[in-house]
């Protein structure tokens, strides 16, 4: 019985047409007409996909049968209706048992791969491969970096996959918006949100759930607050955490001791004029915004500052000790515990971080 079902796969595998093949790796594109106009995005039924994967097979001359049946078995669920998710999970394995390359791929993104060494030369296998195969296999890459936190990495491959192309838009749009709320690009990630939550069809309750939260704390982030500081903070803690202290790294750390000396300065100045912030007795020359990111307020020369080889030396992400003892005043008198805390164990970390390069 079981050899007659293998048989009757392979013949049916045997006489798909070329031009059946064509229309696969167009994947979708007359069924996502009407949706693509409307702006919607909307996962393919099932029995669609499960069509256009042994299509994908009898394109790569697939004969040998116990690979045959193990693809098979992935989509012998009839009529039973299979989560988008699901439906994503089975199309990627296929792909890793039908392509030795698809395979790679699959392989690298293993749980247990250490992230130092993950090799990120696999993507180009993709570029010669149908655009089925193609935009599934950068979708699973990139989903998979994005939960190791390697968050650049994982947004550059995502940005190069069409939502339209691939059979769970949902978690396209989902572990894109991670990746930009992470590294704090806040138009691009309600952008992303909007999508998700607007227009796409059939997510997740846990995707709506966690892309909601996100979408609120993007409104409520307002630049060179103390909220934004906090985040730059974890930033520069999960970077140095991937061993990662080069150039980069060392900007966003000077860029959170701007904002604190900043937030402080502020905070002083309202306090010496008897809380009015913006009375006749503040500073007639302070604008109403941060300052510009090419110039340090009430100097006459342009902002730039000298690079300096700051290594691993002791001291360095520390306000010197007149300024540390005014910020930990401030912070005490005007800020919740959990801040004072978080800025104070955040110090810590650094003096202690290692050398890393970007």
């Amino acid at each position: 019985m079981k050899d007659r079902r293998i048989g009757r796969w392979l013949l049916v595998v045997g006489h798909w047409s070329l031009a059946a093949t064509m229309l696969m790796c167009g994947l979708f594109a007359g069924e996502r007409m009407t949706n693509a106009a409307d702006n919607v995005f909307a996962p393919p039924a099932a029995a669609d996909v499960r069509t256009k994967l042994t299509q994908w097979v009898a394109e790569r001359g697939v004969t040998d049968k116990s690979i045959v049946e193990r693809i098979a078995q992935e989509w012998a669920f009839g009529e039973m209706s299979v989560p988008a998710e699901e439906i994503f999970e089975r199309v990627i394995r296929s792909l890793a048992l039908a392509d030795a390359d698809a395979r790679k791929i699959v392989d690298a993104c293993r749980e247990a791969t250490p992230i130092a060494a993950w090799p990120n030369d696999v993507i180009p296998l993709t570029d010669s491969m149908c655009e089925f195969a193609r935009q599934h296999l950068r979708l699973h890459v990139g989903r998979f970096l994005a939960q190791r936190s390697l968050y650049e990495e994982g947004l550059e491959v995502l940005v190069a996959v069409d939502p339209k192309q691939v059979v769970d838009p949902a978690s396209y749009f989902f572990q894109r918006a991670i990746c930009e709320h992470q590294l704090l690009k806040k138009s691009d990630a309600l952008k992303s949100l909007g999508q998700l939550l607007n227009n796409t069809q059939n997510v997740p309750a846990r995707y709506t759930a966690v892309a909601t939260l996100m979408r609120h704390d993007l409104e409520q982030l307002r630049e060179a607050s103390l909220g934004e500081v906090a985040k730059k903070m974890a930033d520069v803690e999960r970077r140095l955490q991937l061993g990662r202290g080069g150039e980069k790294t060392q900007k966003v750390e000077e860029e959170i001791i701007e904002s604190l000396d900043e937030i402080i300065k502020k905070i002083e100045q309202q306090q010496s004029s008897g809380g009015g912030g913006g009375g006749q007795g503040g500073n007639q020359n302070e604008s109403g915004g941060p300052a510009n990111d090419s110039s340090v307020k009430g100097a006459k020369a342009p902002g730039e500052v000298d690079k300096k080889d700051i290594g691993n030396k002791a001291g360095w992400g520390t306000l010197p000790p007149k300024r540390a003892t005014e910020a930990k005043n401030v912070i005490n008198r005007n800020f919740p515990s959990h801040y004072r805390e978080a800025i104070e164990q955040y110090f810590k970390k650094l003096a202690n971080r290692p050398a890393g390069k970007e």
